[in-house]
């Protein structure tokens, strides 16, 4: 029988060449990108995807293994192949390349989601990758826009809470395009600078939409406290973490507690247990979807008011080509010329701006529109998520 310290060597041995094979196994990933781009392929092949699931199962089942840790498993490795195999065709498609340094604004700074999900969505970059916290909305856009970065990556609408107001109307005018979308989950936690009982608690800190977000579970467990709103949940763990109150509380990610030296308290507090935020990524240079990838395609436009039925023509141009419109949300539009009371359409749709049934569409709705714009045409995640 083996000691633990040999134990524990062995383990890491056998980690350090599971990462090797990873590695190993992405190589050969590159290759079947260079293959599938070079003959017009689809990344993800469903049927085989799931013919290779049955058959890990079985092998996990004959090993002694369980067969749902090996799904799981090979769920996660085969998601990140087909995202690296993504970033790869995108990249050439553009004439780009992963292998270069790049910059990033978001909002807060180390350890907000905001944080997590720049992370994730430049995770396949393999250069040097400056990221820089943002304390506005509207610093992000200006950032990008100015050149001071590549990318920004922005909050813009939660699955309890919905759209985030700001972040639409800060879009609106920009000349950067929205070139990506990231689901992040989101799983907030009461977190302080120790273990306290919850009725010790008389003051919570957090950006708006966190405490939206939870809102039912503070009400039945936390009814008398006292709240105070800040610019991001990384704001409100560095007051609570500078306090040293016990009585004073932060709402954030239960990842993020470490970086500020902070104790989970509750965990799992949202309204909705599946709770999902979605954030997109804007550049100044717009992406070319390859047909082969999924794509969204972003609009904001607004109708003319004053004619009859103007929303229901514009959509079924959409409708006649067997198009689906995924999302379709209202705001003031913000320019000094407007009409009074006039709004602008922000609209997701199911489709490449390049296909010709979208060209058609873009010609088609021009009568009953008084404004209209591409945000940005990139590959959608919802569908990989969904999977």
């Amino acid at each position: 029988m083996r000691d633990l310290l040999q134990c524990r060597d062995d383990i890491d041995r056998i980690d350090n060449e599971i990462i090797r094979l990873l590695t190993e196994r992405m190589d050969v990933a590159n290759d079947i990108a260079q293959y599938k781009l070079a003959n017009n392929q689809s990344i993800t092949d469903a049927k085989r995807e799931h013919s290779k699931l049955v058959t890990l199962r079985k092998k996990a089942k004959d090993a002694g293994l369980s067969p749902s840790y090996i799904t799981d498993l090979f769920k996660t490795i085969i998601k990140h192949t087909c995202c690296a195999e993504q970033q790869y065709i995108i990249a050439k498609a553009n004439s780009d390349t992963i292998v270069r340094d790049t910059s990033v604004a978001y909002l807060g700074t180390k350890g907000s989601y905001s944080h997590i999900a720049t992370i994730r969505y430049l995770e396949g970059f393999k250069g040097k990758i400056d990221a820089q916290g943002c304390s506005s909305f509207t610093q992000i856009v200006s950032s990008v826009e100015n050149s001071k970065c590549e990318f920004g990556i922005l909050p813009i609408e939660n699955s309890s809470s919905g759209s985030i107001n700001d972040v639409l109307d800060t879009i609106q005018n920009t000349k950067a395009s929205i070139v990506g979308e990231i689901f992040v989950p989101i799983d907030h936690s009461i977190l302080g600078v120790e273990k306290t009982d919850l009725s010790e608690i008389t003051d919570i800190y957090s950006h708006p939409q966190p405490l939206t977000q939870c809102s039912m579970w503070i009400e039945k467990m936390l009814p008398n406290v006292n709240v105070h709103y800040t610019s991001a949940t990384t704001e409100a763990m560095e007051i609570v973490a500078n306090m040293k109150d016990p009585h004073h509380v932060a709402i954030g990610s239960h990842m993020a507690a470490d970086l500020y030296n902070l104790t989970p308290i509750a965990d799992h507090i949202s309204n909705n247990p599946n709770n999902f935020t979605r954030f997109i990524a804007i550049s100044m240079t717009a992406v070319n979807i390859p047909e082969t990838i999924a794509a969204k395609t972003s609009l904001a436009f607004s109708v003319q008011k004053y004619q009859p039925g103007s929303l229901i023509k514009v959509l079924n141009e959409f409708s006649k080509r067997n198009i689906n419109v995924t999302k379709l949300i209202s705001r003031p539009r913000i320019d000094s010329n407007k009409d009074v009371w006039e709004e602008i359409f922000f609209a997701d749709v199911q489709a490449n701006v390049n296909d010709a049934a979208m060209q058609e569409i873009l010609d088609s709705i021009k009568p009953y529109t008084n404004f209209m714009k591409v945000l940005g045409c990139y590959a959608s995640s919802e569908i990989q998520q969904n999977k």
